[in-house]
């Protein structure tokens, strides 16, 4: 007998409910928690055969299942024409009526079912008809909230057809914001939070969540630790409009439910957070007052390592965080220093509390100083993570904690060949007073990258790898070059800038990798120069240029100097500095000119004498008329960009281009012609033409002699008697 209903309850239900990848045991362990024990464990899912209380509980009190769905028919298909009548077959009229609404779910495709959209329009048809037939209409489709939701599933041959009792998902609890900023579900976080250890009678009374986003982890560890039930906010149920609801059964249970709650101000626990992001932290304090827990949670505008937590020593607890995993490469590199600050945190904070902490990143991870106790595989939005947990005790915590972590064999080598190149070239920097310069450029061919120095900033470049090389290797062997880098070379790991190198065309040049607009001016010769190391491919300087720029300089007194592909015009800064008449830099990209203006403007010259123009350099040579001293022309390899007229391919058209930029040359003129196609050959015509004088060597310094196909270098003169 129900005690609630005091009649007979005889009809069970096999139900299936849904959970994330890696909950399973979760889930199991929350249902038996609530006397629901006739479980078994399914892949994403725990199968659970209850009565109609027992179906209402699961919805009402899971905090870890996604979908409560009532498998009511299951057959074979060998036929698209098999869906329907499998379908149609059905005994619809002890479940809905003519007058629901529905929805149809359909997931899986085979040889039949080739999309599941199809899928769903046939089984929709199959309920039309066998309403038809049965009362002359037909149930009307309602996308959003219909009164039944239907859910169908195709596997091979095989064919599932269910009633979605939740609905809509259940990790929606009706406390936070559409659009918030955290992508992890509140149905993960209550499953991390539970296979963690912390439930409604933890002993733990602390709980910090340091990178808390939008609070999710904040929030659910309050619900469960208030006993509050995580479905009794939501007003919409799939089973509402299901025939065997019982309002009265369901009402009664929710009564229940409320007075279960506990007062917040007997619980005497601690949930604390922070973020050093603006929008996260209002969303977390929005979501917060919206679960009704205002005063139980605080949340701090703050990087967690300044904050002070309100932390009682006599008492443990538990920290969790799910922080940024660096899906982009040059990301993740970025997060080394943040991952080791948190490991030493909680060493130093949070002793003999546990820390759990899911991210996609292995690497990362390891830079946590404790050795993790267990790992659970889960799936976090649309990513495969693991949740690491780590008891933070004597006998984990590793030895070198607080220190820098030990290096790899690998990266110790890397260490030691930094140390080497730049001691080789100290005095050399010291006496030219270089502040930007490459100390390595794959001087170990298993570690495939160029390394520049920009005062006290490093910017690695990985060039891409052949595809023979494994992806994970690739990656390790970047870890290990960007853990040498710090104590190799004297810098902050967070002033370590980590781009993928890889051919670009076209638009790719000039896009963004980056929002951070991180710039700096360095100094070079007297001259000074804005670089970006974070929000494009390139710098603003190419290093390797530096002696081109000298000689420029050098040569540049009173002379009308032009400058093609001016980049970011650092050539033509140099010939101001070199007392130039007149500069005037051409690029075709907005970006560039733009940044070219601000570095002559920076340098204090005059923009009436030195000028900048927007246009295609092929175009511009073929139209204008005027006449320079100097120019300086270094053209990319290849351009596809679609402010050119034409595709620029460089070994194909240089010949052209020169003949272009010459007859623009005065008489006793030089055109230094420079460009980094590696298997550049210059065009035999242009020796017979030109006087021409291959200057590559003397324009490599120290940095770039190991690298003496970085560019290509001539100056190119009228034959005399022209």
């Amino acid at each position: 007998m129900n005690p609630m209903t005091d009649t007979p309850e005889s009809s069970l239900y096999a139900l299936e409910i849904t959970c994330p990848i890696g909950m399973e045991n979760v889930l199991e362990k929350e249902l038996h928690a609530e006397g629901l024990t006739q479980t078994r464990l399914g892949e994403a899912q725990v199968k659970l055969t209850t009565d109609l209380t027992g179906i209402y509980t699961a919805c009402l009190w899971s905090r870890v299942g996604t979908r409560v769905m009532l498998p009511i028919s299951q057959f074979k298909m060998e036929t698209a024409d098999d869906l329907y009548a499998g379908v149609k077959a059905i005994n619809w009229s002890e479940h809905l009526s003519v007058t629901n609404t529905i929805a149809i779910d359909c997931h899986g495709t085979n040889h039949h079912i080739r999309n599941t959209q199809f899928g769903a329009v046939r089984t929709k048809d199959a309920i039309a008809d066998y309403f038809v037939a049965l009362t002359g209409q037909r149930p009307s489709v309602e996308k959003n909230q219909p009164d039944v939701r239907i859910a169908v599933r195709i596997k091979r041959d095989q064919v599932t057809v269910s009633i979605d009792l939740s609905g809509e998902s259940m990790h929606r609890r009706s406390y936070r914001q559409q659009g918030s900023m955290a992508p992890l579900k509140e149905n993960l976080a209550a499953g991390l939070l539970l296979r963690a250890g912390w439930h409604k009678d933890t002993q733990w009374r602390q709980l910090i969540d340091p990178m808390c986003g939008s609070g999710t982890f904040l929030v659910e560890a309050a619900l469960m630790s208030l006993d509050i039930a995580p479905g009794l906010r939501r007003h919409y149920w799939g089973f509402k409009g299901w025939k065997q609801h019982d309002h009265r059964l369901w009402q009664q249970l929710n009564d229940l439910a409320k007075n279960r709650k506990k007062d917040p101000q007997t619980l005497g626990v601690r949930f604390q957070g922070t973020d050093r992001e603006q929008k996260s932290i209002a969303a977390a304090r929005e979501n917060i007052k919206r679960a009704g827990l205002t005063g139980v949670i605080d949340v701090t505008l703050s990087p967690f390592q300044q904050h002070e937590f309100d932390i009682d020593s006599s008492q443990t607890g538990l920290v969790i965080t799910n922080p940024p995993y660096g899906e982009r490469l040059g990301d993740e590199m970025a997060l080394i220093a943040l991952y080791r600050q948190l490991g030493e945190w909680v060493v130093n904070h949070a002793k003999g509390w546990q820390l759990m902490m899911l991210t996609s990143n292995h690497q990362l991870a390891r830079q946590i100083p404790v050795r993790p106790e267990k790992s659970t595989r889960v799936i976090n939005g649309g990513i495969e993570c693991r949740a690491y947990q780590f008891p933070v005790t004597d006998n984990t915590i590793k030895a070198d904690a607080v220190a820098q972590s030990v290096m790899t064999p690998g990266a110790q080598m890397v260490a030691n060949r930094l140390q080497k190149n730049l001691k080789k070239m100290k005095k050399w920097l010291e006496r030219n007073k270089i502040q930007c310069f490459r100390v390595y450029d794959a001087d170990m061919p298993e570690y495939a990258v160029a390394i520049d120095l920009y005062q006290d900033w490093a910017h690695v470049q990985e060039y891409q790898a052949p595809k023979s090389v494994d992806p994970e290797k690739a990656k390790q062997r970047l870890f290990e070059v960007v853990s040498a880098i710090p104590s190799a070379l004297q810098i902050a790991e967070s002033n370590v800038v980590v781009k993928h190198r890889q051919r670009q065309a076209g638009k790719g040049q000039y896009e963004k990798l980056d929002q951070s607009q991180h710039e700096m001016v360095v100094e070079e010769h007297g001259c000074d120069f804005i670089v970006n190391l974070k929000d494009y491919l390139d710098t603003g300087l190419f290093l390797d240029h530096r002696p081109v720029r000298k000689l420029i300089q050098e040569k540049a007194n009173g002379v009308r100097f032009l400058n093609l592909f001016c980049y970011t015009a650092s050539a033509s800064v140099h010939a101001g500095q070199g007392g130039a008449r007149s500069t005037l830099s051409v690029d075709m990209s907005n970006t560039y000119t733009d940044w070219a203006r601000r570095n002559i403007v920076l340098n204090e010259f005059s923009e009436r004498d030195h000028r900048v123009e927007r246009a295609d350099c092929f175009e511009w040579l073929k139209q204008n008329k005027d006449e320079f001293d100097l120019i300086f022309m270094d053209p990319p390899t290849f351009s596809n960009s679609k402010k050119m007229a034409d595709v620029l391919d460089i070994q194909r058209d240089h010949g052209e281009l020169v003949r272009l930029a010459m007859a623009r040359l005065a008489t006793g003129g030089e055109l230094i012609f420079s460009n980094n196609y590696r298997r550049f050959c210059l065009d035999e015509d242009l020796l017979n033409d030109f006087d021409v004088e291959d200057i590559t060597k003397s324009t490599l310094d120290p940095d770039f002699e190991r690298n003496n196909k970085i560019h290509q270098c001539y100056i190119i003169k009228h034959k005399s008697g022209r």
